[in-house]
């Protein structure tokens, strides 16, 4: 797992948060991603399905791997959040799906929603953009 040194140092190497990062976003052990798209819009009633992009865009190398968690402060509101691993090779913005089984929520864009954090992994024989690459290269919110 990186700490935040080691983040910093590859997101000033152009690797990991190419675009938009904030370096109070860090924490000791990831880097909290903020709110850039969100649909269907920054209230979210209760039991609605919403849609969250990062405002930051992602620029994984081929030898590291993330992994997303709903930030505390919305799980402790009843937002559930169903995210997978963030491949080698990614670029773009990530697309997170949440639901509230709360009551009635705001969130805003650039408020802090989910914390991502990175893993070394041995370099595979393909990455995400020569794999699949369905997403590779998404701004926004892409759904398909």
């Amino acid at each position: 797992m990186l700490n935040d040194r080691e983040i910093l140092e590859y997101v000033k190497n152009g690797k990991l948060i190419s675009e938009n990062f904030k370096e109070a976003s860090l924490t000791p052990n990831g880097y909290d991603l903020r709110v850039g798209n969100i649909i269907p819009g920054e209230d979210i009633e209760s039991k609605t399905l919403f849609f969250i992009s990062s405002l930051e865009v992602i620029n994984m190398p081929d030898n590291i791997t993330a992994s997303l968690y709903i930030k505390s402060r919305y799980a402790r509101k009843g937002i559930f959040g169903s995210f997978g691993f963030v491949d080698a090779g990614f670029h773009g913005n990530l697309t997170m799906s949440f639901i509230n089984y709360g009551d009635k929520i705001t969130i805003k864009k650039y408020d802090p929603v989910v914390q991502i954090v990175f893993f070394t992994i041995k370099e595979p024989e393909k990455n995400y953009e020569n794999r699949s690459g369905n997403f590779q290269n998404s701004h926004g919110i892409r759904l398909e």
